[in-house]
């Protein structure tokens, strides 16, 4: 897909089908992440990977912001190897896993699972 068609059509869904979501999917999706950039290439990210109606109940618990969704990435970092600036020891961890998530927001739009 051309990039800027693919950047247009990006939205932020809050419906989803109840669908199950293919693993070939999810590995592609998995994919985008992995080759995102990040700090000193760290690589950070820690992305699991929630199917489980209980711990997508359990998550519900916590934020109501899961739409009731059938699959959800929970992308957080380890703070231990993170890159971390030398002169004022600023974590740039964030960052990381903000660029991490928006590989795999235009990965999961050219995958048409908007």
């Amino acid at each position: 897909m051309d990039f800027l068609k693919l950047a247009k059509e990006r939205y932020s869904c809050r419906y989803f089908s109840e669908k199950e979501i293919e693993q070939e999917k999810i590995d592609k999706i998995l994919e985008a992440a992995r080759l995102a950039p990040t700090g000193k290439n760290s690589q950070s990210q820690r992305i699991l990977v929630l199917t489980d109606k209980e711990k997508l109940a359990k998550l519900s618990e916590c934020t109501p912001y899961g739409w009731n969704a059938p699959l959800v990435f929970l992308i957080c970092y380890d703070k231990n190897e993170s890159w971390k600036r030398h002169f004022d020891h600023f974590d740039g961890g964030t960052q990381d896993i903000c660029i991490v998530t928006t590989h795999m927001m235009l990965e999961i739009t050219d995958l048409g699972l908007g």
